[in-house]
């Protein structure tokens, strides 16, 4: 039994030793299978850890890179629109005037020494554009740190009214490019008006301005604007007086909070940010244009989105002078002699009256009539005071190219008009024998209306008259003004639109004080260029039929019509209107590139 328990011991105990083994051994292949693979996972995350802060590092750079260049492109707005470049007369700058300009901006750059540093004179180069002129700045660094930029300005020859220019910003290794393309024009700023005056400005019936306004009357203590709810200003109302100056005369334009901001009916349920309905009903405006409540706190629709004003919306009261639908007012804009075409020292109509223009022979056939006026009759004077005249008669004629000598004080009685007619007066005297107060009758106007520049303003005499049904389609090589007649009073009466859908005036209509009244489809800006500041009343550029206006002219409820003033902002400013040449940025070019 020994013997067998021993052999049993003997034959059983060393198997259960191998097994052992066996099993000790194959632990220790798994512990060094996971030693591996937990040794690769953890160079794994290493590697990735560390292309992570790579990629972290880089976007940083390439966004500093980027801010570098953005800094480069203010840097390059700000010196070109600081160099002086000049003045043109005509309405579009010239090769020679280009040439110029860059000329100038070259040397500006250079004089700036920006950082300290020599900028080298500009060089010829040729690339896949073709050859051109281009300048190149130093690199520029910022604050001390490896960021910088340089700054490129080039121009192809076969384009030399574009300025196009390069930012390039720098971080470390990584570089960003900027690129914008600046045009050389002329300063066209009135343009952006739908009216822009030096007066006060009257809207009523209806009367649609698919733009903003301009005023520069600066006599606080009576309205620079008054506009009947039966018209509508698609856009901004702008005045050089402080709301401040206006509060202080003790009367409103608009009605405002105790905040000074205008108020809006909500027009619907408004909630807080936590879905809780509000009870009110009205609050105000933040600066981005969304609604919020009278202490400024956002308010949301039902679904929480933030709401944006309606201004058809406003609260109005029976104080406000502007009673028209309109969009927000801004006060304190700039005065209306830094603006071109707002002064009568920015005109020079001379370069229309060259000699080349046919004068119109004296009739031999005279009208005697009066202005102003009584109403409904041209031979019945308004007032004691009343001009009269003693009117060359023309009827059914056309002319191409005219020039009306001064002291005619035409009547045009369904006449034509081909391209340029001019009309003449004195520059420096306002005598009734050296003026022109013309009076249209039913008169088709194929081109454009063009006065001399008298210096002094007289509403009687020197004046453009238009009644009946006027037809406006230029045709002529002159698209950029209908009428440019510096202080000249210019009364639009029934421009009849309906007539077709050509019967438009197109471009600027600049008068001393322009009126409108009737039926008008005009695409262009109106010009109300006389400061009318001296005067307490009257003078003022009416838009629409006011019957006790406080002007001179004669209105009817007959006058009433439908008027829509449309402003043309990318037209060139008419010929005969100086204002300075300028290097303006073509947003739309903007772009971003390695």
């Amino acid at each position: 039994m020994w013997y067998r328990q021993g052999v049993f011991r003997g034959e059983i105990m060393p198997r259960a030793r191998n097994f052992n083994r066996r099993r000790r051994g194959a632990v220790l292949v798994l512990s060094m299978l996971f030693i591996l693979v937990f040794s690769g996972l953890a160079v794994s995350m290493a590697t990735l850890s560390g292309t992570n802060v790579r990629l972290a590092s880089n976007q940083h750079l390439a966004n500093t890179a980027l801010y570098a260049a953005q800094s480069g492109l203010e840097c390059a707005r700000y010196m070109v629109g600081t160099v002086n470049l000049g003045q043109t007369n005509i309405n579009h700058v010239t090769d020679a005037q280009a040439n110029q300009v860059w000329t100038d901006l070259c040397q500006y750059v250079q004089t700036q020494a920006l950082d300290g540093q020599t900028v080298p004179s500009a060089s010829r180069f040729t690339d896949t554009g073709g050859a051109g002129d281009e300048l190149i700045t130093p690199s520029l660094g910022l604050s001390g740190s490896n960021v910088n930029f340089a700054l490129r300005f080039y121009r192809y020859d076969s384009d030399v009214r574009t300025i196009k220019m390069q930012s390039i910003g720098t971080s470390g290794t990584i570089t960003r490019r900027i690129n914008v393309d600046m045009d050389v024009t002329k300063d066209r700023e009135v343009l952006t008006y739908a009216i822009a005056s030096r007066g006060r400005m009257w809207l009523t019936g209806d009367t649609t301005i698919h733009g903003d306004l301009y005023s520069s009357w600066n006599r606080p203590e009576i309205s620079p604007f008054n506009m009947t709810s039966d018209s509508s200003v698609e856009g901004t109302v702008n005045t050089v007086l402080a709301l401040s100056d206006i509060q202080a005369e003790g009367y409103q334009m608009e009605t405002l909070d105790s905040n000074g901001k205008a108020r809006f009916s909500f027009g619907q349920t408004v909630y807080d940010c936590e879905g809780n309905a509000l009870g009110i009903t009205e609050g105000v405006a933040d600066s981005d244009g969304m609604l919020t409540d009278s202490s400024g706190t956002p308010v949301f629709d039902q679904t929480g989105a933030r709401i944006p004003v309606d201004y058809a919306n406003r609260l109005y009261s029976s104080g406000d002078e502007i009673q028209a639908y309109h969009e927000n007012i801004n006060y304190e804009q700039p005065a209306g002699t830094d603006i071109p075409g707002m002064s009568i020292a920015d005109y020079n109509t001379d370069g229309y009256n060259d000699g080349s223009l046919a004068t119109i022979p004296s009739s031999s056939t005279t009208t005697k009539e009066y202005f102003p006026h009584a109403d409904g009759s041209y031979t019945t004077k308004k007032y004691s005071s009343s001009h009269t005249y003693y009117r060359h008669t023309y009827e059914n004629e056309t002319f191409t190219n005219a020039k009306l000598p001064y002291n005619r004080h035409a009547l045009f009685k369904n006449c034509t008009f081909d391209e340029i007619l001019y009309i003449d007066c004195y520059k420096t005297s306002t005598s009734q024998s050296r003026c022109n107060n013309v009076r249209f009758e039913n008169c088709t106007f194929n081109g454009v209306i063009i006065t001399d520049v008298p210096q002094r303003m007289d509403w009687i005499d020197n004046c453009l008259y238009f009644t009946g049904a006027a037809t406006f389609n230029n045709q002529s090589s002159i698209q950029e003004a209908t009428i440019l007649a510096p202080h000249f009073n210019v009364n639009l009466g029934n421009t009849n639109p309906n007539q077709g859908d050509s019967n438009v005036l197109t471009g600027a209509v600049v008068g001393g004080i322009v009126d409108v009244r009737g039926n008008a489809e005009i695409y262009g800006t109106i010009i109300s260029m006389y400061d009318t500041t001296p005067h307490s009343s009257g003078y003022v550029t009416n838009i629409g039929a006011t019957l006790d206006d406080g002007g001179s002219e004669t209105t009817s409820i007959d006058d009433v019509g439908t008027i829509n003033i449309t402003p043309e902002e990318d037209m060139m400013l008419p010929s005969g209107i100086t204002s300075p040449i300028i290097i303006k940025t073509d947003n739309s070019t903007y772009c971003e590139s390695a």
